[in-house]
């Protein structure tokens, strides 16, 4: 089925589709409540794309548009990765934990500034020289063909990823925010940059990461019993202000792809908003291009293991990428929606399983699924220590890791680049470290990292 049919479908049935709509997001509601408690929660996106998703596929079988054979199988790898999601006992956090004294906030104070400022040029330099290779994305025609052709461009790529989440990191951990100073211009010019670069991605969401680390910052120093009580009022002043904000930055990416994407029917012939909410709708496209008349059962199910590691594989060059198989959700698209265009839908855990997995596989891969995001929210952070390094492996897996069963497969690259990407870019760190404090030219303090 492809988009069209879908929108006749939607369109001819649409008191069911807002009903079976309403009912996703009261049962979305009671089973995340516990675990999305903040609009700023990495995972609260992908939240309210479950319930589009949810909704999607109940249409299509109340319509018999697709079997009950996958239609079960949907629901119960749901189950399975809630079930996963809830192994871990999930802890609630008291707002009444130890304020550090002023003295604790300013430990290790120039460490972490050389390491932001380390960090950031790191960050602007190799963004910069995407832009000088490949071009912006957020006027290209898909953002994958950024780095779609190789030509080492993946590699910078990896690096700003990485880069990128730990220079905001150590933003909030040495910004002063109990007035304003001259001398924090610097950090803030700094911070803008980078919430540019954002925007230029052409991703929806990727400028709210400065919000979710933010969140995620804030969530860690309340596990560790670390200061955050300013922050925390900070947020709550202006949570208001940062959900206008994003509503219209989306608004305005849409706005900017419209000129130049004519095949996408989110984006085009609508305004902004509803183009928002026809996104939104399509978070489930995957399911109308997979499930009717059983295509999936079209796309090879072999080599299951290189599929779920082909970035893996790919990084330490066990395995040429032009042998990798494709991504479902590319070649699902081509099948419906035929172009030279390199986008797709992202190919959810239930697909991915059902395809690769088999039906009884499928669930038991939903379950995993489930068992590592509910492993990094619920039971990570307790384990790592309550430092810089300790904060940052959070905050990122907890960003990055929001996105795990929606796209199984990016998400490994993630857990690739924090293993082999980070600890070269922290090395390179510690030696920059070594030569502030041997330099007699700059001022030092005696506390080490």
């Amino acid at each position: 089925m492809n988009n069209y049919e879908f929108y006749s479908v939607a369109l001819n049935n649409v008191n069911l589709f807002f009903g079976i709509l309403v009912g996703s997001f009261l049962l979305h509601y009671f089973i995340f409540r516990k675990q999305v408690r903040s609009v700023l929660d990495p995972y609260f996106l992908p939240t309210l794309s479950s319930v589009f998703c949810l909704a999607d596929v109940f249409l299509l079988y109340f319509t018999q548009n697709i079997t009950l054979y996958v239609f079960s199988n949907y629901v119960f790898t749901q189950l399975a990765f809630i079930l996963g999601l809830y192994t871990f006992n999930l802890k609630i956090l008291s707002l009444k934990s130890p304020v550090p004294t002023l003295e604790l906030r300013k430990r290790n104070i120039n460490a972490r500034l050389v390491a932001f400022y380390y960090y950031s040029f790191i960050y602007l330099f190799f963004q910069c020289l995407i832009y000088l290779l490949k071009g912006i994305p957020l006027f290209m025609e898909s953002r994958l063909e950024t780095f779609a052709s190789g030509g080492g461009a993946g590699i910078l790529g990896r690096i700003t990823d990485v880069s990128s989440v730990i220079s905001i990191y150590l933003f909030f951990s040495i910004i002063k925010l109990d007035k304003f100073r001259l001398t924090e211009l610097p950090k803030y010019f700094i911070l803008m940059m980078i919430f540019c670069t954002f925007l230029l991605s052409g991703s929806k969401s990727s400028f709210l990461i400065v919000f979710n680390i933010f969140w995620c910052y804030i969530i860690f120093a309340i596990i560790k019993g670390q200061d955050y009580v300013s922050y925390l009022r900070l947020l709550k002043r202006n949570i208001k202000g940062i959900l206008v904000l994003s509503l219209i930055v989306v608004t305005f990416i849409i706005y900017i792809q419209s000129r130049s994407v004519v095949d996408d029917p989110t984006s085009t012939g609508l305004n902004p908003i509803l183009a928002l909410g026809l996104r939104f709708v399509h978070s489930g496209d995957v399911y109308w291009y997979a499930y009717p008349n059983n295509v999936y059962l079209r796309i090879p199910s072999d080599h299951w293991f290189t599929a779920l590691f082909d970035d893996t594989l790919g990084l330490l060059r066990l395995q040429s990428w032009d042998e990798m198989p494709q991504a479902i959700g590319i070649t699902l698209k081509n099948i419906h929606h035929p172009s030279d265009i390199l986008q797709g839908p992202n190919a959810r855990h239930n697909i991915f399983g059902l395809i690769y997995y088999g039906y009884s596989g499928s669930i038991f891969f939903s379950f995993l699924i489930g068992l590592t995001l509910g492993f990094i929210r619920n039971k990570l952070p307790y384990m790592l220590p309550g430092n810089v390094l300790g904060g940052f492996i959070f905050t990122y897996l907890m960003c990055k890791g929001a996105a795990i069963d929606t796209d199984p497969m990016l998400t490994i690259t993630y857990f690739n680049n924090l293993v082999f990407i980070f600890p070269f870019l922290y090395f390179v760190y510690l030696i920059v470290m070594e030569f502030f404090k041997y330099n007699p030219l700059v001022e030092w303090s005696t506390t080490k990292r």
